[in-house]
């Protein structure tokens, strides 16, 4: 598969579009960008996340067991420090 370069408009970056995983991490000082969650609950395994959704003007930090619910298919912009399970 192929990935297509994408804009996120919010940070102007470019990055490649590829399929999410269903678990990951985050490191400090980074960032992790998941697409097309529309209908699924994102969950905090570990650590701290800030988690911040397209069309959505509340930011979410999540700690260990806490998830938010993700209503549409934009991008799911995270942080902090963690992991994460879809």
């Amino acid at each position: 598969m192929t990935t297509q370069a994408i804009k996120l408009m919010t940070l102007g970056l470019y990055e490649a579009k590829t399929p999410t995983r269903r678990t990951g991490t985050v490191r400090p000082g980074n960032f992790e960008v998941l697409h097309d969650l529309g209908g699924s609950r994102l969950r905090c395994t570990s650590g701290t996340l800030w988690v911040t959704l397209e069309n959505d003007a509340r930011d979410h930090v999540l700690t260990q067991n806490q998830s938010v619910a993700v209503p549409n298919l934009g991008k799911v912009l995270m942080s902090g420090s963690g992991t994460y399970q879809i």
